[in-house]
């Protein structure tokens, strides 16, 4: 199969390389430990792109790739998301301990869905951590912080993705999703450009 007639070919390649641009554009200045988190988070979103592109090309033999990479986008990205939005808002770099135990609970949960075959368990892991960088970043925005405010739009579009089947706009939900992941990314990085700036 043509990799052309996958129909969500654009929108799964602009996700992609989208983290990847992101990532290498606005992370090289953070601490080591905050830019894993951060890179495990936009590595997840990344590679259940390109798997879903390449299953698209005919590798039905990746499908149980896609699961993974589909539950590792919901588990051990999302808590690592949470763990590096909470030492961006404080404006810290993550302690050792935080790093090994914000991936181990990652992996575990990951372990868990795929183990047990409960992936709807991931959507309600990924909503609930969502709320949490949500709460996380409005303590940001009592400090006036510009990096909180860009964290928030980043977790609206987040939560827009998840709903994409709802929303009334004459795409294909998976492209709006797509699409929307992007979006979100893009405000994580302008998050971490604007760590140390006020709103006013």
């Amino acid at each position: 199969m043509n990799i052309l007639t996958n129909p969500h070919f654009f929108s799964n390649l602009v996700l992609s390389f989208t983290g990847i641009y992101i990532f290498f554009r606005h992370f090289g200045s953070q601490p080591a430990n905050n830019r894993l988190l951060w890179g495990i988070f936009l590595f997840c979103l990344s590679l259940n792109a390109l798997t879903d592109l390449v299953v698209h090309t005919g590798k039905e033999n990746l499908q149980g790739l896609l699961k993974i990479t589909q539950a590792a986008e919901m588990t051990l990205g999302a808590v690592c998301l949470v763990s590096a939005s909470w030492s961006l808002i404080r404006q810290t770099q993550t302690e050792t301990f935080q790093l090994v135990s914000t991936i181990s609970i990652g992996l575990l949960l990951l372990y868990c869905i795929t183990w047990f075959n409960v992936e709807y368990i991931g959507l309600i892991i990924q909503s609930f951590c969502i709320v949490v960088t949500m709460i996380v970043s409005c303590l940001g925005l009592g400090g006036r912080q510009k990096s909180a405010l860009w964290v928030i739009f980043a977790m609206m579009f987040l939560a827009l993705a998840s709903k994409s089947a709802r929303l009334n706009i004459p795409m294909n939900p998976v492209d709006i999703y797509h699409y929307m992941l992007t979006l979100a990314i893009v405000c994580v990085g302008k998050a971490v450009k604007n760590e140390y700036k006020l709103l006013f």
